[in-house]
């Protein structure tokens, strides 16, 4: 590709993710030795994590459109997450010093060569190419998602992960199309701002999307964590054997973890483990394991009454209630 210094990845992080960062600058760093890779600030928490910069060769992007991308997620903001509007600062990536591009959240680890998927918005003629899908994580049922679906829009990608070409959207543009997005706030998932607010805009532009394991083939569908299978190491890349399964010894190129807790029994806690600690000494590492070795049965009973359908649900309705005062 030409002008290939023009392309990279973007990550957003703070030092309240620091344990997820160094999994995912690990990770990136084994298999994207080159690639550029550029921080955009989660927030003003960032001393610890900027002191990371040379280790990992990572740039700093900040932008003037910081407080307009965040005045976006506030008007989204429902209550539930009060660091929402913060998540709206990953859309400055669209008129950064990239030109193709792909961005990461940090609480996933990276587990192949990036540049290819990032080449190919550009080698395929595509804007913008997601991955994992969840339809009701972004639209609420109703006739706004079920006219997307009809026109063959409405796919519901996760924001987390995706790769785009540069000036697909301005700051301005973006203030205009969530004008529009709040008259149907209800019909948008209440919780995920930042996603609703993206797959609105790609779907509303009708932009040229796709899902980069349909696009490229030999991917699984799936990067989540909680997946179904085993994943495994062979000649120099990860696999997942889920014999019967669709993504059957198919590549894993990535392996994220949202929604899910940071603790000592969250699921593929051995691969975390290992890009969290692969420039750690033995003393820290077991330090580590030490502390962690105590909590799990105090995590396993708040798990479980998480899970609980009544506890849960008495939970949220004092919750909302409190938040309605």
């Amino acid at each position: 590709m030409a002008n290939s210094e023009n392309i990279g990845v973007y990550f957003s992080a703070n030092d309240v993710v620091y344990d997820w960062t160094i999994a995912f600058l690990n990770s990136y760093r084994t298999f994207n030795p080159e690639l550029r890779l550029i921080l955009i600030p989660f927030d003003d928490q960032c001393d610890r994590l900027l002191k990371l910069s040379d280790t990992y060769k990572f740039e700093v992007y900040t932008d003037s459109s910081f407080s307009r991308l965040e005045a976006i997620g506030k008007a989204f903001e429902l209550g539930y997450t009060p660091t929402g509007p913060y998540w709206f600062r990953r859309y400055a990536s669209f008129w950064g010093t990239l030109d193709y591009f792909m961005y990461l959240d940090v609480r996933q680890v990276v587990l192949a060569n990036l540049q290819p998927f990032i080449e190919a918005v550009r080698n395929l003629e595509f804007d913008f190419l997601h991955y994992d899908c969840a339809v009701d994580q972004v639209y609420e049922q109703g006739a706004f998602r079920q006219e997307l679906l009809r026109q063959g829009r409405g796919r519901g990608f996760n924001s987390g992960r995706w790769a785009a070409r540069k000036e697909l959207f301005s700051i301005d543009e973006f203030e205009q199309l969530a004008q529009d997005a709040l008259k149907i706030r209800d019909q948008l998932n209440p919780r995920n701002t930042d996603q609703a607010f993206i797959n609105y805009c790609c779907d509303i532009k009708q932009v040229r999307y796709g899902h980069l394991a349909e696009v490229i083939g030999g991917i699984c569908q799936n990067a989540w964590a909680r997946q179904p299978g085993e994943i495994y190491w062979q000649e120099g890349k990860y696999y997942l054997w889920d014999y019967g399964g669709l993504d059957h010894k198919k590549q894993v190129i990535l392996l994220h973890w949202a929604g899910i807790s940071f603790n000592s029994i969250m699921p593929r806690r051995s691969l975390f483990k290992k890009y969290r600690f692969l420039k750690s000494s033995l003393i820290y590492k077991n330090l580590y394991n030490t502390r962690h070795r105590l909590l799990p049965a105090i995590i396993i009973l708040k798990e479980a009454l998480r899970r609980n359908r009544i506890i849960n649900t008495y939970y949220h309705q004092i919750k909302n209630q409190f938040l309605m005062k």
